[in-house]
């Protein structure tokens, strides 16, 4: 029989970082955004990011020109930790991906009832294995598809489970990028039930380029979606600066049912290497997590 603290121990943990109150849905660490690239956005610019570790946010996200590995972690509160890795090849009109997501929550106590001492102390574990297509049929076209293999350890027993993203990315005539998404369609098979995913609708709208000049461009999106399951919307805004393709300053604001989020970030392209950062702001006692990405283009 699962335990109750601990089943209220991983929503506790998990509810701080998804885009939507969820209701009888699992792996809900699908949602927490994976690099600190579209993390600084609140992944609006997922859609365009060409970076692999979209495979697991968007996955015509991961279309690029050239061979690229992507590294990540998470800072949380209480050690709670996620380390991602994913890299994409560039095929002719197409890009494949493949990557990695690995969560570790310790310190998690068991307890029959309340008592001062628990019965013993776990770390549930999250694993997500996504391997990734997208094809580009023309310049202004992207039609991208995920699969991704989930499975957790919980306390004395493991659960595996299927899960499908489905993208498509426009580019409008008036210098408009429209996106549509699809994602965690599938289920978890426990010991004794099956739970929903936390399937999600999204469309975005990005403006690439608000202004050149100097060196300096500017973009803006915005994100508008509902949770399948709980049938919960959020709104996701996001900008970012950069110089030169040198610099970049970010930031984004998430409005998911009556809770805010903020996030701002910073990335830096040295020939063919990039570093990020993000930083969220979460309501007040969820602690605010910070991402750091390294990726690598041959």
């Amino acid at each position: 029989m699962k335990k109750i603290y601990l089943f209220f121990s991983i929503i506790y943990c998990f509810n701080m970082s998804v885009r939507a109150e969820l209701i009888n849905s699992g792996q809900t660490f699908l949602q927490v955004p994976t690099s600190a690239q579209t993390a600084a956005t609140m992944t609006v610019f997922s859609q365009s990011a060409q970076q692999p570790l979209t495979i697991f946010e968007n996955p015509v996200g991961i279309r690029t020109t050239t061979t690229h590995f992507a590294l990540a972690h998470h800072f949380w509160f209480s050690d709670v930790s996620i380390d991602a890795f994913a890299f994409a090849l560039p095929l002719r009109k197409s890009s494949i991906g493949f990557g990695l997501n690995y969560v570790r929550i310790p310190g998690v106590e068991i307890r029959d009832y309340p008592t001062d001492e628990p019965l013993s102390n776990v770390e549930p574990q999250y694993i997500a294995a996504a391997a990734a297509y997208v094809w580009s049929p023309k310049p202004s076209l992207a039609l991208g598809i995920t699969t991704k293999y989930l499975f957790e350890h919980l306390y004395t027993y493991t659960d595996h489970g299927l899960a499908l993203d489905i993208a498509a990315r426009l580019q409008l005539p008036t210098a408009l990028d429209l996106s549509v998404q699809l994602s965690n369609i599938g289920a978890l098979q426990t010991s004794n039930e099956e739970n929903a995913l936390p399937a999600t609708l999204t469309i975005g709208i990005v403006r690439p380029q608000l202004f050149e000049g100097n060196g300096l461009n500017a973009a803006v999106g915005l994100n508008l979606g509902s949770n399948l399951v709980s049938e919960k919307t959020f709104a996701e805004a996001g900008a970012e600066i950069n110089y030169r393709e040198l610099l970049y300053l970010r930031g984004g604001f998430a409005h998911i049912g009556s809770t805010n989020k903020e996030s701002l970030g910073f990335g830096i392209n040295i020939n063919r290497f990039g570093f990020d950062y993000a930083y969220l702001f979460m309501p007040e006692g969820l602690g605010n997590p910070q991402i750091v990405t390294i990726d690598y283009r041959l």
